[in-house]
């Protein structure tokens, strides 16, 4: 059974790597609105009222984009919706008109790097070395060879956010898979937060995996968490560009690590070198009869049978 799978995770890697560029161009045609409203989930997970109206774009009923009615307050990206649209430009340009329509956005945007870097390595690595002989590739994180067709997957936070930033989104909060972000106004932020090099950041990162390690097989989960985030108290809060880029860090030094990739050990780790990862509560989830997993509230999806917070 483990043959067959290698077989055929090889042939859909073969032909995500042969993968011409993507045509956009019924990207935006296929997109339809209708009001309808916030809903229970947006409600709960960004503070709004369940029975405000809000126009919700997605790929099912309503009109066209450009036959819609205006938005009262909130446009929402459906499930599904902002990673099937191909290409940065094409995603770029429906945030921008979301923006404009009402101001404020909530797009359902998953956003995981576990368990993909070998595969990111072996796609878009084969593919970037495509486009130096001139040959036009799909983007890095694009997939196309899976049975739902084309998919952007976000691995890199950092990528999404700027890529949401460059559509004139601010103020962007992550709440499990929604993002909920406002249209960029004169006292929003600039662009130009300050981070470390990748490198510095990885390095930082291997500095810790060895600690981290040692405390994930010998500690209580309770002292492991309690001398990791003391340590990183005393860290930079980094902002939202500055996290990102250190959580793509420690997943690759962590998936580096004999054995593979593990969520505690990133956890511990990130607890340790931001200081507002260390203020942050934790959470553990657990499937009867089956493994876990950690990290931080909010940052991922997370659906388990038994869930226990941890509180800074």
């Amino acid at each position: 059974m483990s043959v067959l799978r290698a077989l055929s995770a090889g042939g859909r890697w073969a032909r995500e790597i042969r993968a011409g560029a993507i045509d956009p161009a019924h990207a935006w045609a296929a997109l339809r609105a209708e009001a309808r409203p916030v809903g229970a989930e947006l409600a709960s997970a960004f503070g709004l009222e369940p029975a405000d109206d809000a126009l919700w774009v997605s790929r099912a009923a309503g009109a066209p984009l450009d036959d819609a009615a205006a938005a009262p307050g909130l446009v929402v990206l459906d499930r599904g919706t902002y990673a099937a649209t191909p290409t940065a430009a094409a995603r770029r340009r429906l945030v921008a008109w979301a923006l404009d329509r009402a101001g404020s956005l909530a797009a359902h945007i998953p956003s995981s790097a576990a368990g993909t870097h070998l595969g990111r390595v072996v796609i878009d690595g084969a593919r970037a070395l495509r486009r130096m002989t001139g040959a036009r590739t799909p983007e890095p994180g694009d997939r196309v060879a899976h049975e739902g067709g084309y998919v952007r997957a976000f691995f890199d936070e950092e990528a999404l956010l700027r890529e949401l930033s460059s559509a004139g989104a601010a103020r962007v909060t992550r709440r499990n898979a929604w993002l909920y972000m406002h249209r960029r106004g004169p006292r929003d932020a600039p662009d130009d937060e300050p981070t470390s090099p990748w490198t510095v950041e990885a390095t930082r990162a291997l500095a810790l995996a060895p600690t981290a390690e040692r405390l994930r097989r010998r500690a209580s989960p309770e002292a492991a968490i309690a001398q990791m985030r003391a340590r990183g108290r005393t860290a930079v809060a980094r902002g939202p560009l500055g996290r990102a880029r250190l959580r793509d860090a420690i997943g690759w030094v962590d998936a580096a690590m004999p054995g593979g990739g593990n969520c505690y050990r990133r956890t511990l780790i990130e607890l340790a070198l931001d200081g507002g990862a260390a203020r942050e509560a934790l959470v553990f989830g657990l499937d009867v009869g089956r493994t876990g997993h950690v990290a931080f509230k909010h940052r991922e999806p997370m659906a388990f049978d038994v869930v226990f917070e941890v509180e800074p």
